[in-house]
């Protein structure tokens, strides 16, 4: 997450020195403002390096704030208390004092103040595990950013969204979000918070396997934070080019730059900067076959993880241990570590599923609400036609001249007219509500469904599993199925969060001149490994160099979810070809495979979310029905078309259009 940025060394000290001159001031008063944000300022910079001048110097401000009815004073120091527990992990002290900060700022009218009271409550949120909280605070904060045109808020808080789609597994998303933060920076030529926004996009892309542009990231920001002696981020850095060696199985190369990263932490006790470190040193020292190091420090992550309720770390540091316990011989204590990782994996899943549920019953209950305002204003609209109907039958009564009755009798039909015409557009937005409605519970009922029998069939194997009352032959057999059932629900979910956002926010379009040969060839290589469970063959016979005048995200997601179809309905050992062919100012993609085909009724439905139904493949792979009805809108967003040709039992072909590249002349 991207915290609040600390002062650097120079800026520090140039802090100190303003208080020590206003305080050498004949007329000096504490009660003066520029002295409480200078006190604020330098209590922020030492929350990780002197906990104990923090809250010295915050409890002076805060004091002199309440004093002098400074309300900015006050609600900045109560939201430093904030962040101060926020770092120190006692999250119940760090919401309490957010709370406090943004209500002062809420009853002041404060902007700038509520920011940083909605984000540390979001950061808050995170640290707790409640993601669907977290982004509401982070959105709310980016609205009163965006408004107070903020941008520095605006930056932290696209790379905070980031780092919440990122742990849902959704990096594309998150990346896009990181893309905006960069640009702001860039606009606003900040280098401190690029450098911040950097390290986070080098994160992302390690986690998509570009590792050659993820280090020269990390060492761009890496650049700033050493001329500018921030430790506590040169420690980050350090931890992140560790992470991308051990990404790589580079093990000596990614023990230097943890241990460098750990020699940092100790200078300045920076214990949150632990928590993903020592696991990362442990599976160094494991890949080393250095058993014991590799336990100690494993046991040390477990420690700190535990101590800051992160639980992804938690699960980690018990999956390096029955590493090492079954590297030592010790299957027993193996067994219950692995037990351990696998309750929270199964947890954690779960608890991913339910978030994304959260954003999409969120949706539903904000259409409802719209629905009760249609409601409300129906009776607004008859009541203005009765208020109408009196002023005209009044007008006529006391006038009595005809030309006033014609020019009223005009008026009161135009307004008439109006009223009816909103009416006729209410009754219509309220018809496709409750077709919307009935859809959305559609989709939910074949969710639950299809979810239920692999949670269930997970649950059981480890409840048979805890119980013993398995043999390890066929706790052997039913894992690889069960795991194979999990993975197949993140997919589910990844396409439900695509879904989830479109339908919040409606279809968030970026044209510009891509290579779809390229995007394919990415996306084939994330689905080439399922593919080749199954033995099939897939040709990319787009040319290189064809370019389209296309949003790059939603191209992706279209060839991802088509490909992915393919091979879902495609026989083992099959075929799969991918080409292109230029007609007018269009690139028509065709996707083949030589699957089970499909049915003329079946393809008159396929693109209607009414008719979304779950559907299993070859190899019993599940769906939602989602990912087709996804593409068929942002390929119609970018201004193509979508449709299909298939043969039962010969094989489907799937075609689209996207616009053929854009060229930029230059008058001479």
């Amino acid at each position: 997450m991207c915290c609040a940025p600390s002062l650097t060394a120079q800026e520090e000290k140039s802090t100190r020195t303003k208080i020590e001159e206003l305080r050498s001031n004949a007329n000096f008063k504490p009660q003066n403002p520029e002295y409480i944000d200078l006190m604020l300022n330098l209590a922020k910079s030492q929350i990780r390096t002197n906990a104990d001048s923090t809250e010295l110097l915050l409890k002076e401000a805060y004091q002199l704030s309440l004093d002098t009815h400074y309300r900015s004073g006050e609600s900045i120091a109560l939201s430093t208390y904030g962040y101060f527990y926020f770092e120190k992990g006692e999250t119940d002290k760090a919401h309490d004092y957010n709370m406090k900060a943004l209500k002062v700022a809420d009853t002041y009218h404060l902007s700038n103040e509520k920011l940083k009271a909605l984000n540390n409550m979001g950061l808050d949120y995170w640290l707790l595990g409640d993601s669907s909280s977290a982004l509401t605070k982070f959105l709310e904060a980016l609205t009163v950013a965006t408004e107070a045109k903020n941008v520095d808020m605006m930056v932290s808080l696209n790379v905070n969204i980031a780092n919440l789609y990122s742990e849902n597994g959704d990096f594309e998303t998150s990346l896009s979000f990181l893309e905006i933060a960069r640009k702001l920076n860039v606009e606003l030529g900040n280098k401190e918070i690029l450098a911040y926004t950097l390290l986070n996009m080098a994160s992302e892309y390690a986690d998509l396997g570009n590792y050659k542009e993820a280090e020269r990231m990390v060492d761009e920001s890496l650049d700033y934070f050493l001329k500018q002696n921030t430790k506590d981020w040169i420690s980050h850095a350090y931890e992140q080019k560790g992470s991308i060696a051990l990404k790589q199985n580079n093990y000596d190369e990614a023990l230097l730059w943890y241990k460098k990263s750990e020699q940092l932490c100790d200078e300045i006790d920076f214990s949150y900067g632990y928590t993903l470190l020592y696991n990362g040193i442990a599976k160094c020292y494991l890949g080393l076959k250095n058993i014991a190091e590799a336990e100690n420090y494993a046991l040390k992550g477990l420690a700190i993880s535990t101590e800051f309720s992160i639980a992804e770390s938690v699960k980690d540091a018990n999956l390096i241990l029955s590493k090492v316990a079954h590297q030592k011989g010790d299957d027993a204590l193996a067994y219950s570590y692995q037990q351990k990782y696998m309750e929270l994996y199964e947890k954690g899943q779960v608890e991913k599923f339910r978030k994304g549920l959260g954003v999409l019953r969120s949706k539903m209950q904000f259409e409802n609400q719209k629905k009760a305002l249609i409601e409300e204003q129906h009776k607004a609209i008859a009541k203005q036609k009765n208020y109408a109907y009196l002023a005209g039958a009044a007008l006529l009564v006391v006038t009595l001249i005809l030309i006033l009755i014609y020019r009223t009798n005009k008026l009161q039909k135009k307004y008439t007219e109006n009223l009816q015409e909103k009416q006729n557009a209410l009754i219509m937005r309220e018809a496709q509500l409750k077709e919307s409605n009935k859809t959305k519970d559609k989709l939910f009922s074949i969710i639950a469904h299809d979810l239920k029998g692999p949670i269930n069939s997970f649950h059981g194997l480890m409840k048979m599993s805890s119980d013993e009352s398995i043999s390890q032959e066929d706790y052997d057999e039913l894992f690889p199925e069960a795991l194979k059932n999990i993975q197949g629900i993140s997919e589910m979910l990844n396409n439900l969060l695509v879904w989830a956002r479109t339908q919040m926010k409606g279809i968030t379009l970026k044209q510009e001149n891509v290579d779809v040969h390229l995007i394919a060839t990415s996306t084939l290589s994330l689905l080439i490994p399922i593919a080749n469970k199954k033995e099939i063959s897939i040709q990319n016979n787009i040319p290189k160099n064809t370019i389209s005048f296309s949003d790059k995200n939603h191209l992706d997601i279209i060839l991802r979810n088509l490909i992915s179809n393919a091979i879902k309905f495609t026989h083992q050992k099959g075929e799969i070809i991918l080409k292109m062919v230029e007609k007018n100012n269009e690139l028509q993609i065709e996707i083949t495979d030589n699957g089970v085909g499909m049915a003329l009724e079946t393809q008159s439905k396929l693109f209607d979310k009414k008719h979304a139904t779950s559907t299993y493949g070859t190899h019993n792979e599940k769906g939602t029905g989602l990912g087709l009805s996804i593409c068929k809108d942002m390929v119609e967003s970018n201004g193509g078309a979508l449709w299909v040709s298939s043969i039962q039992n010969k094989g489907t072909t799937i075609y689209f259009t996207v616009p053929t590249a854009t060229v930029t002349t230059v008058a001479i």
